[in-house]
């Protein structure tokens, strides 16, 4: 599970309605390609590669349930900075997070649609170089996915 303590309250991550809506409203991204990536996907990838700006994209999601208490972004930041400093790394804030995301019931089909999606991904390209950059770029990221669930 994934709290973050902010103005003295003990805050709980919650994967849901709200946290997609607000994951596509405010961080759907295009990938190189110029396709589409929604904000669960561009929130989930990106938090298996430690993006800072997503960890804190994924607490404003992840609390968007509180609709009238909803602490503002600069909140959540404080409340980040100071788990890192309490934590001395990033590390276990961001396993707290990809794994709720990762293991929420919300998204528990869509997490396993992404693997499916990447290992097809992986087998795609025309030429051998194009399937041997895709094959790294797949281990970096299983790789990445390990790290998370040790």
């Amino acid at each position: 599970m994934a709290f973050l303590e902010i103005n003295g309250k003990e805050l709980e991550a919650k994967c849901n309605f709200r946290f997609e809506r607000l994951a596509d409203k405010k961080y759907s991204e295009q990938d190189k390609d110029g396709n589409d990536v929604g904000g669960f996907h561009g929130i989930y990838t990106n938090l298996l590669q430690y993006s800072n700006k997503h960890l804190l994209a994924f607490w404003d999601c992840a609390l968007d349930y509180l609709v009238k208490d909803k602490p503002k972004l600069e909140e959540i930041e404080a409340a980040i900075e100071q788990r890192i400093e309490e934590d001395g790394d990033t590390e276990k804030l961001f396993k707290e997070a990809f794994n709720a995301v990762d293991e929420s019931g919300f998204f528990k089909k869509q997490a396993k649609n992404y693997w499916k999606n990447i290992d097809i991904y992986k087998a795609a390209g025309k030429t051998e170089e194009e399937k041997a950059e895709k094959a790294q770029q797949v281990e970096v990221l299983e790789q990445a996915y390990k790290e998370m669930k040790e």
